[in-house]
């Protein structure tokens, strides 16, 4: 069952990827084109998009299939990014780096920071994640002992305030995942985390030594994890 909703998860991030490229004109005034063209393009040029169906259906199956092959040919590296809560899902592509924070911009101005995979800010989101203080992957990929983690935030009145959480790691085994129908054998890790105001767990999917193939991980209070797959290296 899981795999089934993981694979409809993505199809409906392919469904909405298509409605972003009619942000396209707004996105290049924005100073986000050059991120996002890429996505746009291959978009435009590949017709109606798989939708929402069995997974295993042939015709739902291969529509998964040439998107991929599509988005292998340009050589672009891509994250599929979406959120239940907000009903948001969206492909990204690279957009600059800073301290070795790697930025990711979607063509509707949402962005997601991370830090060797791991989530550090966002922007576009309406509920954002600011700034954050992390554990480093190589600590999460031992998948053993405890982290401490401080998410910053605006509240509505743009004053600063931030959350505070104290996280166990542990190994959830082996599990074999799919992504745009291209299968990955990953190493599962879980982060549970708990504070005075919020509590969950993060999930880790590893596939070669730390990198970080798809995770669910915390950015906000009062929202779903965001689950996040590298599509394209």
């Amino acid at each position: 069952m899981g795999a089934v909703l993981e694979m409809k998860n993505l199809l409906l991030v392919a469904a909405l990827a298509f409605t972003l490229v009619g942000c396209g004109n707004e996105t290049e005034r924005s100073g986000l084109g050059a991120a996002t063209s890429p996505i746009k393009a291959l978009l435009q040029r590949g017709g109606t998009p798989p939708v929402l169906g069995d997974p295993n259906d042939p015709a739902i199956r291969a529509g998964i299939v040439a998107l991929r092959e599509g988005f292998q040919k340009t050589g672009q590296p891509l994250i599929n990014t979406s959120n239940a809560t907000l009903k948001y899902g969206a492909l990204m592509a690279p957009f600059g780096g800073n301290n070795g924070v790697a930025t990711w911009s979607s063509t509707g101005y949402q962005t997601a920071s991370f830090r060797d995979g791991v989530l550090a800010s966002t922007r576009g989101f309406g509920p954002d994640l600011m700034s954050s203080i992390v554990p480093t992957i190589a600590t999460i990929a031992a998948a053993r002992g405890t982290t401490q983690r401080r998410y910053s935030y605006l509240d509505g009145a743009d004053q600063p305030f931030s959350l505070d959480v104290a996280c166990t790691l542990a190994a959830a085994g082996n599990e074999s995942i799919e992504i745009f129908a291209k299968p990955f054998m990953t190493r599962k890790v879980t982060e549970t985390c708990a504070g005075p105001s919020v509590s969950f767990t993060n999930v880790y999917w590893f596939d070669k030594g730390i990198n970080v193939r798809q995770s669910k991980q915390f950015f906000a209070p009062g929202l779903d994890t965001m689950f996040i797959q590298r599509v394209i290296d």
